[in-house]
């Protein structure tokens, strides 16, 4: 008969010869507890191979081919559109009015004509694959301040690139961006800054000056280009994504009742996405196939 203890990996043939007590030299009386068989190493061994003939161990996870796009937009379900009223500026007010008034705010944006929704971001949450025009960048990209406003209200920044924090105003700023790059310095008058962002956040974060308390914008880094801040007519568009693959979004607005500020739908287009009530959906895009979604959104969907 064959010893199966010889068909065993030398990895596996130790532990079965000292439970069986096929070992020389000092020996010990006391009890050295269960004892091992070959009939156990044998099943130790096979779930360690276990995983077919293919070589391998774990099936590879399936992973889809090509790239695909994401378009839509986002409208306002109501009868009255939200009136914006000017930031409440109380000092340096030469520098910080325009003709004697104050910037209007940016709390919910909605165009008159279309009733489109700005500035709401969508992005995928993970991706397995990410095309080389969505990689992380290398270059600069401007945040300017003017009329104690910040110019880009809701500012994505994929890791890599540089922010230029600018000021463009007669008057000092002091730029507060919250959150894992916590950044917090005066820009003199005229000059500009360079800060380059190391972490990915999870939604947007609240950019604020300390010396003019009224100033708001949210800042959004990540860590490639699957992301996108809708514009004036609630459009926006993801090109580039990875096709035949289950994608997860998130959609966030600085007013949004959901938590984190995240945007909850319920409406039948919504339910199609599988819209959740972390404020997310999903897609499957097939190769080269441009998809377009419009979603109607209820005045309910948001708190001022």
């Amino acid at each position: 008969m064959v010893n199966p203890l010889t068909k065993l990996p030398s990895f596996l043939l130790l532990p079965a010869l000292l439970g069986l007590g096929v070992v020389t030299g000092c020996q010990r009386g006391e009890e050295l507890g269960p004892v091992a068989s070959a009939a156990a190493a044998l099943k130790i061994r096979d779930a360690l191979t276990a995983g077919g003939s293919g070589g391998g161990g774990a099936a590879a996870v399936a992973m889809g081919t090509g790239w695909g796009t994401l378009k839509g937009r986002f409208v306002f379900d109501g009868e009255d559109v939200p009136q914006m009223v000017p930031y409440n500026a109380n000092k340096d007010m030469e520098a910080c009015t325009i003709a004697g008034k104050a910037p209007l705010q940016e709390t919910l944006l909605v165009d008159e004509s279309t009733k489109g929704i700005a500035n709401l971001a969508v992005f995928v949450r993970s991706v397995s694959r990410v095309h080389e025009s969505a990689e992380a960048g290398s270059g600069k990209v401007d945040f300017d301040q003017k009329a104690c406003q910040f110019l880009t209200h809701v500012f994505p920044l994929v890791l890599g690139n540089t922010i230029v924090i600018k000021n463009s105003d007669p008057v000092g700023h002091n730029t507060n961006i919250d959150g894992k790059n916590s950044f917090n310095q005066t820009i003199p008058v005229g000059e500009s800054i360079d800060f380059k962002p190391q972490k990915e956040e999870a939604v947007p974060v609240s950019v604020r000056c300390s010396i003019h308390p009224w100033m708001l914008a949210y800042f959004l880094p990540r860590k490639n280009g699957y992301v996108a801040i809708t514009s004036a007519d609630g459009s926006f568009e993801i090109a580039n994504l990875p096709a035949g693959e289950d994608l997860e979004f998130q959609v966030w607005h600085e007013s949004a009742s959901g938590p984190g500020h995240s945007l909850i739908l319920t409406t039948p287009e919504a339910k199609d996405l599988k819209w959740s009530k972390k404020g997310r959906f999903k897609v499957k895009l097939g190769e080269d196939e441009v998809k377009e979604i419009n979603l109607a959104v209820p005045s309910t969907a948001f708190s001022l």
